[in-house]
């Protein structure tokens, strides 16, 4: 990929939280065909999001050919057979990937740094035997690294549920701790449930009536140690309530469908849906007020705060509320022409922006004038590079005077600030080599047919 420099004619030309409970881990136990998703943790509202787009930015970031060296160890545990999932972060724990490993070794290729490796096991939630998830840190230099783990049982809680008096088969229970990660198990239907594998701490138990009619406060469990079992009954006594939000921004109301959270002030416990047409219809909420924690929408940065009009009554519907985004982000413009012919505009130019750590800002696609502006949650930061690819239907072809292919480009250190628009001017997307092309009387360098009268403007 070459560089990217503006051409010289210039003109004018755009976690977190979300779905945190859909993202949480599922850990349970032994209590009759209890049910469990994805058993590996995740955070809490705001920061499942963040990691999930992290995990996104990081597959989607420019790789580069730099030296890597082999981190490898043994995974020692009690239990023989169990399958685990790696993850490894930046050393201030920044996501980079995952992989799953059997057999009980681990083999990573990092290149040199410091990182955390975090080992979780992939039993089923309501597995009671199932390991607290382990972090270990490693310094990785030109020398290959084995770093062993020993995986120790983690603290389980265990019980049944009941809601109006009555068993309340297939509630959501979610154990949320200090550190911010949640996990969640879904009871029998007989109300049991269990949920094992916890890191050792304090936890608020949040539970959820599947039926939406009850609620109840949030159970608080202090000092959990590793291996211990604690049973905790669970009684729903509150008739729920129900919550309709209307979705807007300063400049009208929310199109797009988005994930949002509703936060209850009395307790703590939240509620993830995904809103469609502007609204957001929340079902089964404790009496009182919310706030609203929501994720960048359009070119609207991420927002915390109170739900204007909220307040839920036990057994009511609240149809008057409202959230509205304030605070816009950043924005990138540009065009891209043809770097062969200028005056020709190029269309279904892929336009990324990466921050300087790797990571995915925004991405746009060029109209038929060639312009594009990338919109999202973008912060004041320098050294942004801005990247250009071909898009379309068949990359690397592109119509542009002809039908070609092409290459890459980036311009880097270009810097953005929240709130404004950063206009990189017009920037020329590189054809492959007229070797490398189908037509070499009219594709590359070094075309060997006259250069055609540039098309008309469209």
């Amino acid at each position: 990929m070459g560089p990217l420099h503006p051409h010289r004619r210039q003109r004018p030309l755009l976690a977190a939280l979300v779905a945190a409970l859909t993202g949480a881990i599922l850990l349970g136990a032994p209590a009759p065909a209890a049910l469990a998703a994805d058993p590996a943790p995740t955070l809490q509202p705001g920061r499942a999001a963040a990691e999930r787009e992290g995990r996104v930015a990081a597959r989607q970031a420019p790789t580069t050919a730099e030296r890597t060296t082999k981190v490898r160890g043994s995974i020692k545990a009690a239990d023989k057979g169990v399958k685990y999932r790696v993850r490894w972060f930046t050393k201030d724990w920044t996501y980079i990937d995952e992989r799953k490993v059997t057999g009980g070794i681990y083999s990573l290729s990092l290149r040199p740094g410091t990182y955390y490796l975090q080992f979780v096991d992939l039993r089923p939630a309501y597995n009671v035997a199932k390991y607290a998830p382990t972090d270990i840190k490693v310094k990785v230099g030109n020398r290959s690294v084995q770093k062993n783990v020993r995986m120790k049982r983690g603290a389980a809680i265990t019980g049944t549920v009941r809601a109006g008096g009555k068993v309340a088969g297939g509630a959501e229970v979610v154990a949320a701790n200090a550190a911010e990660q949640s996990y969640r198990v879904t009871a029998n239907k007989r109300g049991q449930f269990a949920l094992g594998g916890l890191p050792a701490g304090s936890y608020s138990l949040f539970t959820y009536d599947r039926k939406k009619q009850y609620v109840g406060r949030s159970t608080y469990l202090a000092g959990m140690r590793l291996g211990q079992v604690r049973n905790t009954p669970i009684t729903l006594g509150t008739r729920a309530g129900r919550l309709l939000v209307d979705l807007r921004t300063t400049d009208g109301t929310v199109k797009e469908k988005v994930f949002v959270t509703a936060v209850s002030k009395a307790t703590g416990q939240f509620w993830t849906v995904k809103a469609r047409g502007g609204e957001a219809i929340f079902a089964g909420l404790f009496p009182g007020k919310y706030r609203m924690v929501a994720p960048g929408v359009g070119s609207y940065l991420p927002q915390d705060g109170a739900i204007k009009g909220a307040r839920v009554k036990s057994g009511k519907d609240d149809l008057a509320s409202s959230f509205t985004w304030t605070k816009r982000g950043a924005t990138i413009t540009g065009a891209v022409i043809d770097e062969e012919h200028p005056d020709a505009p190029m269309e279904d130019v892929q336009v990324l922006a990466y921050a300087a750590s790797g990571g995915l800002l925004g991405s746009a696609t060029t109209d038929a004038d060639g312009l594009f502006t990338i919109t999202g949650a973008i912060t004041t930061q320098p050294d942004v590079t801005v990247k250009i690819q071909p898009g379309g239907n068949n990359p690397p072809y592109l119509q542009g005077t002809f039908y070609c292919k092409y290459g890459t480009a980036s311009l880097p250190g270009v810097s953005v600030r929240t709130g404004e628009d950063t206009v990189v001017g017009i920037l020329a997307l590189p054809q492959l080599p007229t070797a490398q092309q189908d037509n070499r009387s009219n594709c590359g360098p070094d075309a060997t047919a006259p250069r055609a009268v540039p098309r008309s403007p469209r």
